[in-house]
């Protein structure tokens, strides 16, 4: 459920930002049309920053139940005994226990090593440790999202074509004026005539 709704979020989001990519270099550049290599680059934007997209949000519905996930470990390890000393092993068989609950966080983390901790202190370590990480990893993940939408930007502005108005009312003006000229030179030379 979580993973589902991660991936529908993380396109959602992905297709608001490109539109809004589009919307934004369509204000600036009034007098250009896009091409269709502008929306061929916003498609492969699209792929890329889905990916990414969807990493942020399943990071941050990992982050949302953190509190959930020291609670359950404290429950794990509420049998043992308070001078037992845990191993990387156990610490491990822990992570692995709550990857079978939360099975999200199996996705981004796969390896831990407590040891050294007791049964009162882990479940507030390991959720710890998960939380810090997840911020590390939402940060990591708008940071290339950042970096995407930027050079996406820059190559969209590239393939922009701009409107030859300009240069054809000159040509038109430069033309009007040249039959000017032409037709006083005229006049001036039939009145030497």
């Amino acid at each position: 459920m979580y993973s589902i709704g991660s991936i529908f979020l993380g396109i959602l989001l992905t297709v608001l930002g490109i539109v809004l990519m589009f919307v934004l270099i369509r204000l600036w550049w009034k007098k250009g049309n896009f091409t269709p290599m502008s929306f061929l680059v916003g498609a492969v934007l699209f792929f890329f920053l889905s990916f990414q997209s969807i990493l942020l949000c399943g990071a941050v519905t990992i982050k949302s139940y953190c509190d959930d996930v020291e609670y359950a470990i404290n429950r794990m390890v509420a049998p043992i005994p308070e001078n037992t000393i845990f191993t990387q092993e156990d610490s491990q068989a822990l992570l692995d226990e709550i990857s079978m609950e939360w099975p999200l966080v199996g996705y981004y983390v796969n390896l831990a090593d407590f040891e050294g901790h007791t049964p009162s202190t882990i479940a507030s370590a390991m959720s710890d440790e998960l939380r810090s990480y997840m911020n590390y990893f939402i940060l990591r993940r708008i940071g290339w999202s950042l970096l995407f939408v930027i050079i996406g930007a820059v190559i969209v502005i590239k393939t922009i074509s701009f409107n030859q108005g300009y240069s054809r009312k000159r040509g038109s003006v430069a033309t009007t004026n040249r039959s000017r000229t032409t037709g006083q030179q005229r006049r001036r030379a039939n009145y030497r005539r």
